[in-house]
This record gives C-alpha cells, sequence and structure tokens, in this order.
C-alpha cells in the first residue's frame, strides 16, 4: 500500500515536470524567435504575431487515453510591438509662443490592435485646441482644453504608423531658460510606452523697449521730403521734414542727394546741419533733377526719404493764347512832321492779343485813302519776362513765327518788314534786329537811339543826343538788287525767324536755313529783348506773331 502511494505521487511529479518542461520549450521558442538579431527594414524580419493566440499545451488529459490533448488558455500582447515618438516645432519657442507637437506611434508587429494615446501637459503649456490633426486621417483625436489633455483611441494596422499633432501655448510670464518637460503615454493590451520631450524657453523674456529692441542700431527714420515747382529762372526749394519719432534716433545732419538719373548711379550731396530741412537752389540748367535726403547721427547713415524730381524748364515760351500774358498792347500815335498840312498826334499803329496771335496793325497812309500818315512806322516791344530769368546771359536762343496779312486795294506789301529783337538795353532805345520783309529779303540792323513806335519823319526828324532817331543802322543790308532769298516765303506763308546768341556772334535762321552771321563781340546789351514789326511807304500793314520761343540753354548757343 504505501509502494503503491509512493508510485502515485511520483507520476504526479513527473507530469507536473513534463507540463513545466513543455510550456517552458513553448515560450523559450516563441521568445527565442522574437528576440533573435534583427538587421534591415523591420518588416523584412519573420516576427511572431504578438497579438496573436499563443496556445500554451497542458496535460490535462492525465490518465486519459489521450494523454496530450491541448487547449488554449490565454492571449498574450508582446511589449514591444508598439513604438512611440514625440517631438516639437520650433526649436527656440519664447514665452506666449505657439509651439507644435508630434506624436508618431508605429505598429512593427504583423497584427493589428488597439491602442490609447494620452498626452496630459503640464500647467507652462495651454492646449490650443482646434488644431489637431492625425496623419493618415482616421478617428479624429479628443481635445480638452478644461482639462488640458489630448487623448487619442483607435485601432493601429500592422506595420503601419499614425502620427498626431497639436498645439499649445507657452506661459507668457515663463522666463528665459525654464525646462519643460512633457511626456505622452500610449496603452494597448496589458502594456503601455511613452517618450519625454523638454523644450527650454529662450530668453529674452520681457522686451520693455520693443520698438528700440527691433530697430538696432536706432539709426535715423526717412524724412518727408518736399519740392517747389521750379521757376523760369532755374530756382526751386527742396526741404524736409522728421517725425516724432524716438529722440535716440534724431538726426544730427542731414544729407540731401542730386542725381541726373533715378538710380542714382552718380550723384551731388548737399550736407546740411540737424536744424536746417531745406536747400535752395538757384540759376538751375534746363534738365530733370532727382532728389532724396536722409540723416545721419552716432549710429549712422539713416532710410533714405522718397524720391522726388525738379524738372527745370528755363524757356519763355508764349502761345498768345492768354490776353493777359504781359505784351504791350494798345493804340501808339506820334506827332506828324512829315505833312505840314496835317500837324498834329495821329493813331499810326494798334497792336493787340488777336485769335491766338499777337498782332501788329499800321493803318492805310493817308496819301493811300487813309486818315493819318503812316509812313515810316516800326514799332518795336519787350518781351515780358519774368524776372527770374534776368538779365539775359552771354549764349541763348530766340525764335518766332509769324505771318503778314494781305489786304485788298493796298496795293504791295514788300515794303513790310519784322524781326526779333535779340538785344536791347534796359531804356530800350538801343536795340539789335534781325528782320526779313516780304519781298523775301534779311537785314541785321542796329538803332542807337530808338524811339518809340519808330517815327522817322525824313523831313522833320527829331534829333536826341546830337543823333537822328530811330535811324537804321544797316549792319547786314537788305539786297538791293532786287535778289531775292526763296527759303523766305511771302504772304500770307508763315515764316520762322530764329537769332543765335554765342558771346556776341549772332547768327540769323529762316524756317531752318542759315541766313547771316555778324560778330558784335562783346558789347551788346543783355537787358531785353522782342519783337519789331513795321513799313517803309505802302500800307496797311497787318501781322500776326504765332509764338515767341526764348531758351537761354538753347544746345546750338553752347556750342
Amino acid at each position: 500500500m504505501r509502494y503503491m502511494d509512493r508510485q502515485r505521487r511520483w507520476s504526479v511529479l513527473r507530469g507536473a515536470f513534463v507540463i513545466a518542461v513543455v510550456m517552458g520549450l513553448t515560450l523559450f521558442g516563441i521568445w527565442s524567435a522574437y528576440l533573435q538579431p534583427v538587421s534591415g527594414q523591420a518588416q523584412e524580419v519573420a516576427l511572431p504575431d504578438p497579438d496573436a493566440v499563443v496556445q500554451i499545451e497542458s496535460l490535462d488529459g492525465i490518465g486519459s487515453d489521450n494523454p496530450y490533448s491541448t487547449h488554449t488558455i490565454g492571449t498574450i500582447i508582446l511589449p514591444d510591438a508598439l513604438q512611440v515618438t514625440k517631438s516639437f516645432t520650433p526649436d527656440s519657442a519664447y514665452a506666449n509662443d505657439l509651439v507644435t507637437f508630434a506624436i508618431t506611434l508605429r505598429n512593427i508587429s504583423t497584427a493589428t490592435f488597439g491602442i490609447t494615446v494620452t498626452d496630459q501637459l503640464v500647467p507652462e503649456l495651454t492646449i490650443a485646441c482646434g488644431n489637431e490633426h492625425v496623419e493618415p486621417e482616421g478617428v479624429s483625436p479628443v481635445c480638452d482644453a478644461q482639462q488640458n489633455v489630448i487623448t487619442y483611441t483607435a485601432p493601429i494596422t500592422a506595420q503601419i504608423g499614425v502620427t498626431l499633432t497639436f498645439q499649445a501655448r507657452l506661459g507668457s510670464t515663463l522666463l528665459s531658460g525654464r525646462r519643460i518637460p512633457n511626456t505622452v503615454w500610449a496603452y494597448y493590451g496589458d502594456h503601455s510606452t511613452s517618450d519625454t520631450v523638454t523644450l527650454t524657453v529662450a530668453g529674452p523674456t520681457y522686451v520693455y523697449l520693443p520698438l528700440v529692441m527691433r530697430r538696432w542700431p536706432p539709426i535715423p527714420y526717412p524724412p518727408a521730403i518736399s519740392i517747389t515747382t521750379p521757376d523760369l529762372g532755374g530756382n526751386y526749394t527742396v526741404s524736409w521734414t522728421y517725425g516724432a519719432y524716438p529722440a535716440i534716433t534724431t538726426p544730427t545732419s542731414y544729407v540731401l542727394y542730386e542725381s541726373l538719373d533715378a538710380s542714382f548711379s552718380t550723384s551731388t550731396p548737399y550736407t546740411s546741419s540737424s536744424s536746417t530741412y531745406a536747400y535752395n537752389f538757384t540759376n538751375k540748367p534746363n534738365g530733370l533733377y532727382y532728389y532724396r535726403v536722409r540723416g545721419f547721427n552716432a549710429y549712422g547713415p539713416g532710410e533714405w526719404s522718397q524720391t522726388v524730381t525738379a524738372s527745370v524748364s528755363r524757356i519763355y515760351h508764349d502761345e498768345f493764347s492768354d490776353p493777359a500774358s504781359g505784351w504791350h498792347t494798345g493804340e501808339d500815335q506820334r506827332y506828324n512832321f512829315w505833312d505840314p498840312n496835317w500837324p498834329g498826334w495821329e493813331t499810326v499803329s494798334y497792336i493787340n492779343y488777336q485769335d491766338g496771335h499777337y498782332r501788329f496793325y499800321i493803318p492805310f497812309t493817308r496819301h493811300a485813302g487813309g486818315d493819318v500818315d503812316t509812313w515810316w512806322v516800326w514799332p518795336a516791344v519787350s518781351a515780358p519776362l519774368p524776372e527770374a530769368m534776368k538779365p539775359i546771359p552771354d549764349n541763348y536762343c530766340i525764335e518766332a513765327r509769324a505771318r503778314f496779312v494781305s489786304h485788298t486795294g493796298s496795293g504791295v506789301i514788300w515794303w513790310a518788314h519784322w524781326g526779333i529783337v535779340f538785344a536791347g538795353n534796359e531804356g530800350f532805345d538801343n536795340i539789335y534786329t534781325f528782320q526779313i520783309n516780304d519781298n523775301r529779303n534779311r537785314s541785321v540792323i542796329q538803332y542807337p537811339y530808338y524811339a518809340y513806335p519808330g517815327n522817322n519823319n525824313i523831313r522833320y526828324r527829331t534829333v536826341y543826343q546830337d543823333y537822328q532817331t530811330n535811324v537804321e543802322h544797316r549792319l547786314i543790308d537788305w539786297e538791293n538788287d532786287g535778289y531775292q532769298f526763296y527759303n523766305i516765303n511771302s504772304n500770307p506763308a508763315y515764316n520762322v525767324i530764329k537769332v543765335v546768341v554765342r558771346d556776341g556772334r549772332v547768327d540769323g535762321y529762316v524756317n531752318g536755313v542759315w541766313m547771316v552771321r555778324y560778330d558784335f563781340g562783346p558789347g551788346l546789351p543783355h537787358d531785353k529783348i522782342g519783337l519789331i514789326a513795321g513799313n517803309w511807304e505802302v500800307t496797311p500793314q497787318e501781322l500776326l506773331v504765332d509764338y515767341f520761343r526764348y531758351d537761354p540753354a538753347c544746345s546750338e548757343a553752347q556750342q
């Protein structure tokens, strides 16, 4: 009996030992296969399925006919089946900055299983709900702003990765250098895994003077620049102001730059003190000028102002469309010395603006059926130049365009003449002219003692300083042999007369054709210029001047 009990106990122990050996070998086989060294891609390794049902065989049929029958006793999920990593951007975050977190999960097994991800933020971080996202898209994460936590529950496919992103804001009062750790947990089966990141608050923590901190060094701000319209004398002013900027940026000086091109490839600087905000330009030649200004202080040159331009056109041009442009108008009288039967003052010329022209009109002479004695009348009028264009320089050009008007029954008008007064003194009683007549001829004439309106009474001439007034000094005479210059048009066609003066040398042109040259030397007066028109014998005469142009910087005179 005792022997039988001993045998029974030995059989039980032997069965238990067999079960233990079987289970040990089974588990060791599984773990050995799973823990073998791996190289290359994870999916290339033949791993066991950690989520699969592991059948553990037991000898539960002891004493039965089949002592090796088996059954399943549980499910095992291996602890390393899920990988989790956490990261954030930007690398350098300041207090109150928004930070983006990324949680990457990867199922490295060959089976799908469920996971739950929880990221409970620390108090230094405040979750910003509404920015959470899962890639690839699927189940949405749950953002709880009240609990300051984000959770994500979903199955994860075998050999697949999932990335969850969300945002949180750093506290506004965090000091620079503060280290803030935060951990994400992932749960699956009976296992969990986590990853912790630590971000450091960048500095500075507080910006007491944000405007100054963003502008270092504190060089001057751009001034506001403006410019006046240049007058006919080439005079104008460039001015600027400096706004209500911080005192530390105030300029100690300014430099105004002038250039002839918008890119300022070459420029001329004009320096002024901190209390001077303008620069006056005078007598500038014709041209387009560009200007910009900037301030300087101890920190260096400041920002440029915007660019302004000055278009200088020192050209006097009158098309006589404005009756108030300043030329002489009215009825001009002289005393009749010619015919003793008709002594007294008579109106011998009418000058006015008419239909966009400046008009000279000499009426019928009495001997041709008129009412007055109008032989030998040549009114000369000075141009109303602005004061800014005075005095007349040594080099300049004058041009005018005009035509004679024929009057029925008046006979020929070839005695009629007109031209440009290219030099005159202040009293306009010593004048120099270049003229043409309707007989297609030209002449350069000086009137050293001119008396308006050109009264030359042959019988009774007036005397002025022992010289006869209004007597012509023909420096280049009219042609006396009947020769005509066919570039000069007869009435009613227009003619363009141009005079170019260079240091006392005068060239005369008609309709673009050079006609005469006379060198006066340095003795020409430089006070006034103008027009002259008149006749010798036959009247009436009517002249319509289309325009008058004076250019003190013309290219022809500068050559």
